[in-house]
């Protein structure tokens, strides 16, 4: 290996020769590696082998379903089954789990929920009429007009209510309540703890990698590529993990909130979000470690 890796050229479309006769068993060998950390998640939580093998048929009809249909429409169960592996009988049952599911899930999401509060903190931090004239984030009341928490919750929340987005805040440590007032603690919202929403982040995360790099794998020749790049070292001392920790989370809060905001300049109100063709865009930036060196 080099000692030094900066990779951030997306697959092109060109196959090597060998890529005919081994892409099967590489691609096995990656969904080996991209398990793992899905599969520590999963033990810890007690799910047992027989519901992950449930949720994977799940997963592969609904690809299947979704993703290989002809002129726009959906795939059809015998398609399905080709494509799968499973028998129509296994597909059929399967895809009406699907079905029922999708009639039981809530308009609002855990990641729809993330992303308001994200936007919530965001406002506090940027918007002039939540900020003193040194541009820091302003001790807000509760209620009343701008400036306030409720005023706030309504320009960048949604249609959550103030005092949910308030009880997130205040349970992850990222605002405080005194005598009627709210203070921000923090400008990233993150969750800490083990617990559903913290879940819930998790494989959105995982989620959003996947499909950046599945992007870049099988993108057609006129799709722009997504930026997606690694800086890594092999030859970094355990002792030099203090000084990584300390330059990684400056440089990339500070990175991270320029990206922010550049988005925050550039959406739209929520209420013209339905007729624009609005989606979610963002850029994500993780730690890579091999070892479990203690610092």
């Amino acid at each position: 290996l080099p000692r030094r890796l900066f990779d951030r050229r997306p697959y092109m479309g060109i196959k090597p020769s060998y890529m005919d006769e081994t892409l099967r068993s590489v691609a096995l060998a990656a969904c080996r590696a991209a398990l793992k950390p899905l599969v520590r998640i999963l033990l810890k939580h007690g799910v047992m082998h027989r519901e992950f093998v449930e949720l994977s048929k799940q997963v592969y009809v609904e690809i299947a379903r979704d993703d290989y249909g002809i002129r726009g429409r959906p795939t059809n169960v015998a398609r399905m089954a080709l494509l799968t592996g499973m028998d129509r009988k296994e597909v059929t049952r399967v895809k009406t789990q699907l079905e029922r599911r999708a009639d039981d899930v809530s308009s609002s999401t855990p990641q729809q929920g993330q992303d308001r509060i994200t936007r919530v903190l965001s406002g506090w931090h940027q918007d002039r009429e939540f900020i003193d004239d040194g541009g820091k984030p302003l001790v807000l009341s509760l209620d009343g007009p701008v400036p306030s928490f409720a005023a706030l919750v309504k320009r960048y929340g949604g249609d959550v209510p103030a005092s949910t987005i308030l009880r997130e805040l205040k349970r992850t440590g990222t605002a405080h309540v005194a005598d009627d007032t709210v203070h921000v603690l923090r400008r990233n919202y993150r969750l800490d703890t083990v617990d559903a929403a913290a879940l819930s982040r998790a494989g959105s995360v995982l989620r959003d990698i996947g499909q950046t790099v599945a992007h870049n794998l099988y993108r057609g020749p006129r799709a722009e590529s997504r930026f997606e790049a690694r800086a890594t070292n092999v030859q970094i001392p355990p002792w030099a993990l203090p000084a990584y920790r300390k330059f990684v989370y400056a440089e990339g809060q500070a990175f991270l909130e320029k990206v922010d905001a550049w988005l925050t300049a550039a959406e739209i109100p929520e209420q013209e979000k339905a007729d624009s063709g609005a989606q979610r865009i963002g850029l994500g930036l993780y730690w890579i470690q091999s070892g479990e060196a203690t610092e």
